[in-house]
């Protein structure tokens, strides 16, 4: 039976700190899909709204109207703005998820490794004593049949 690695208390927690990381870039990915389509809606709408007004234009001139439409253009470039900027505020964070995922990986697997070389080491050592044994058995049986034979 393998003994236990030292360090496994240490490794446990690290992989758990892999896992929070990995749901929390997953919310925060999350987040910035919904963001994006807020995005694509406002820009969709903005569109729609441009449109009107060009038919505002072409028809009777409806000042009050034309007003309106271009309020809520401006009302909707605002909105557009604001979530471009927390788009951007939403990668950064992404990316520092990302980074702090990769070190929290590489810590773990630094670990892993440290794991496994230990459990080589066992092995070779469990195969070196077993070698021993066998090399001690055929050397009391050489011992014995050569006092058995004189």
């Amino acid at each position: 039976m393998a003994p236990k690695f030292s360090l496994q208390n240490v490794l446990d927690l690290r992989h758990g700190k892999v896992e929070l990381l990995e749901i929390e870039l997953g919310k925060l990915l999350l987040a910035h899909q919904k963001t994006e389509s807020l995005l694509s809606a406002l820009q969709e709408y903005q569109a729609d709204i441009l449109e009107q007004l060009s038919v505002t234009q072409s028809d009777e001139i409806d000042l009050i109207m034309m007003n309106l439409l271009r309020l809520n253009i401006l009302q909707t470039a605002k909105n557009i703005d604001m979530v471009q900027i927390e788009l951007k505020k939403q990668e950064k964070e992404i990316a520092a998820k990302r980074i702090e995922m990769v070190k929290a990986k590489q810590s773990e697997e630094t670990l892993e490794t440290l794991k496994r070389n230990r459990h080589e080491i066992y092995l070779a050592e469990q195969v070196q004593i077993e070698s021993q044994a066998q090399d001690d058995i055929y050397i009391a049986r050489a011992f014995r049949n050569q006092q058995q034979g004189a």
